[in-house]
């Protein structure tokens, strides 16, 4: 049976944050009268929410009572939608936060963290496809599947997205179930690379699904609580996710699991769920650093955004947010490596791979 929350708080949890959702989009309709659509609103109400349910202010030591005491001067009934979104946009960047973002049209979106995982990749799927996979390359999940041989022994596994898909805990179903196809063709495997690099996330109860098919035992792997309270620092009871075998086998000799910067939310939850088991090595970079549950919500003026509210700390304590889950194994692709069409990441998990079967 696949355990995917406990100590009560899960369902808890669950309720509390499709309540919060429900109450950043409409609440306001049933308050009172709609607020005015004017800048100074507009900012009252973009600062506000973060104010109320931002999560991260205490772990990243962040004066947000300051920021409004820069940026709101500087919005009158005269400032412009342009000057306006750039305002926004200086406010967010302090937050240095994947999950938060304002789009705003045709004047653009602005992220809060681009800045911080820069452009490098580190991954480039045709250089894997034509230099790296021997044969012919397969697909499953919906084409979220990319795997095939990387060497007479060890297998290779691309997985694109954790978004999609339906069910909770042991119930989940859809394309995330051709992980068992995949499985039952490396079953010979004496090892298997598992690629999350550019793997943006998605849905917590995939992540949970999928580890089950690495599980040797019952693990916890990450602790979450959401911010339910007027203070900086009032957050709900901690749930704690665990992940146990599930489905009709596991893999559980040598795994490889390879991230980059753009490894990111779900994929970082999956990240610490494999990093529990003694059969996986974790290599390449840190992956992004946006762990937490996000929110939307919208402006007056139509422009939309996002708040992250929810502390998501792995089962250790440590909080990963910004920088990202260190690997076991640091390694980069250089510029050198690039030009040349080779992907060193890759070929380090090879010989890692390698290596561990010989031992064993």
């Amino acid at each position: 049976m696949m355990n995917t929350y406990r100590e009560g708080a899960g369902l808890k949890s669950a309720v509390l944050i499709a309540l919060l959702g429900w109450c950043l989009g409409g609440c306001g309709a049933f308050l009172g009268p709609d607020p005015q659509n004017t800048p100074e609103s507009n900012f009252e109400i973009f600062w506000q929410s973060f104010d109320r349910h931002y999560a991260h202010f205490p772990h990243k030591n962040i004066d947000w009572d300051g920021i409004y005491q820069t940026y709101r001067p500087k919005v009158s009934a005269e400032t412009t939608d342009y000057e306006l979104l750039q305002i926004f946009g200086d406010m967010i960047r302090t937050l240095e936060d994947g999950h938060v973002y304002i789009s705003a049209g045709e004047l653009g979106r602005v992220q809060s963290d681009l800045h911080l995982r820069g452009s490098r990749r580190n991954y480039n799927s045709e250089v894997i496809s034509r230099r790296y996979i021997l044969g012919t390359e397969k697909q499953a999940g919906q084409g979220n599947f990319r795997y095939g041989w990387a060497s007479h022994t060890i297998g290779y596994v691309h997985l694109r997205t954790l978004s999609g898909a339906a069910g909770i805990g042991d119930d989940v179903e859809g394309w995330v179930e051709d992980l068992d196809v995949v499985l039952e063709y490396f079953k010979n495997a004496e090892g298997l690379i598992f690629d999350l690099r550019n793997n943006s996330g998605g849905r917590a109860f995939n992540t949970t699904y999928i580890a089950s098919r690495f599980a040797t035992d019952t693990r916890d792997f990450v602790v979450t609580r959401t911010r339910d309270g007027a203070g900086h620092s009032d957050f709900s009871s901690p749930t704690v996710w665990s992940v146990s075998p599930a489905g009709p086998r596991q893999f559980t000799r040598p795994v490889v699991v390879l991230t980059n910067r753009y490894s990111f939310s779900a994929a970082e939850w999956l990240t610490l769920a494999l990093r529990q088991y003694d059969h996986v090595t974790h290599i390449g970079t840190n992956s992004g650093g946006g762990l937490a549950m996000f929110l939307p919500r919208e402006l007056p003026n139509g422009w939309h955004y996002t708040i992250s509210v929810q502390e998501t700390r792995s089962i250790d304590g440590s909080f990963y947010e910004r920088v990202g889950v260190p690997p076991d194994i640091h390694v980069e692709n250089t510029d050198e490596d690039d030009v040349a069409g080779r992907d060193a990441i890759l070929e380090y998990a090879l010989g890692h791979l390698k290596k561990r079967a010989a031992e064993r």
